[in-house]
């Protein structure tokens, strides 16, 4: 083989070398995952094309949360989902979040998060795959390396609170025998009025479920339980798990004044001049057994219609929560095991 045929040869080599790399360049962008198509496909059914949101659930623009310059808290949510009520612009939303990180991959989240940052009127900076991949994969902290990144803003470094915010430390609710409450509390968050040794607070606490795994709730709960004054024993991932959905009395406000309003009167007097009874001082409604009341909500009663099957078990528990506490009504809250029960 000659000299000239050899250099010919390598030429055509390194030529199609060339070809192949920017042939696979070309595919690599070719297949770089669309935001938009994944917002429309996965999320627009309930967060709408123009994200205004819907019915139980938000509008993404014009989010704050959406927004934020922590990117953090988002893209938990997108990967591993959420439940609970969530304010958003001073409205309550009780829709349920599904987790995505098993359908959609780092890659994906990221396009679609990175759509909805800067879609609409957001105009928010973009997220990598990298951010992405290391919050499906978080480093495993401490439950003080949790309180201070996450809690100590609000209840300060030593657990001694604000004027909207409860403190920690001393506080009977944290460190009671039964932890359950405290567990809920962190994995569902709260709004609405708190009394803590005669003072009341207002702030809100957010929903924690989604943020931090059941083992980052564990250790920042045990953590609490156990610092400063407190000497309250741990709390299990266990105990976490098993920490149902929140039932929140300003959900209940809202589906009340919605749909029973109108009957029973804002403020449960009953109306059509004794058709519909009160609520007020019902003996069934301030029953310490919620079932019969329950029952009457899912099933109906004379004029009353069925609700069951229009109302979720969540959005009944509320609302039952909600009239067995107000308007001087002394029964207990209900919970969706409650609802559940009740055949």
């Amino acid at each position: 083989m000659s000299r000239w045929t050899i250099v010919a040869l390598a030429c055509a080599v390194v030529a199609l070398l060339a070809g192949l790399r920017t042939t696979s360049g070309s595919a690599a962008t070719a297949a770089a995952p669309d935001g938009k198509a994944i917002f429309a496909s996965k999320c627009a059914a309930c967060h709408q094309v123009g994200g205004t949101g819907l019915g139980p659930y938000p509008p993404l623009a014009g989010n704050s949360d959406v927004t934020a310059a922590d990117t953090a808290s988002l893209i938990l949510t997108v990967l591993n989902g959420r439940s609970g009520p969530i304010q958003v612009n001073g409205k309550t939303f009780s829709g349920a979040m599904p987790a995505w990180k098993d359908q959609l991959s780092s890659d994906d989240i990221a396009a679609v998060v990175t759509y909805v940052r800067s879609a609409w009127t957001n105009r928010a900076p973009a997220v990598t795959t990298q951010q992405v991949a290391a919050a499906r994969n978080p480093a495993a902290l401490s439950g003080s390396q949790i309180f201070a990144a996450r809690c100590a803003t609000c209840h300060q470094a030593s657990g001694q609170g604000t004027s909207a915010y409860p403190p920690l430390n001393g506080n009977p609710h944290v460190a009671a025998a039964d932890p359950k409450g405290m567990i809920a509390t962190i994995v569902n968050g709260r709004s609405g009025p708190l009394v803590v040794n005669g003072t009341t607070y207002n702030g809100r606490m957010p929903t924690w479920k989604g943020q931090l795994s059941n083992a980052d709730i564990a250790a920042v709960a045990t953590y609490v339980r156990s610092a400063w004054t407190n000497k309250a024993s741990g709390v299990t991932e266990q105990q976490v798990a098993a920490a149902g959905p929140s039932v929140l009395s300003t959900v209940g406000a809202s589906i009340y004044a919605s749909k029973c309003a109108a009957c029973h009167g804002a403020n449960g007097q009953g109306g059509g001049r004794g058709t519909f009874p009160a609520l007020a001082g019902d003996a069934v409604v301030n029953s310490s057994d919620p079932a019969g009341m329950i029952g009457t909500v899912e099933h109906g009663r004379s004029m009353m219609p069925s609700w069951k099957g229009q109302l979720s078990a969540g959005d009944i528990a509320a609302v039952a929560t909600f009239v067995r506490a107000a308007w001087g009504n002394k029964g207990g809250p209900v919970s969706e095991q409650d609802v559940a029960a009740v055949k």
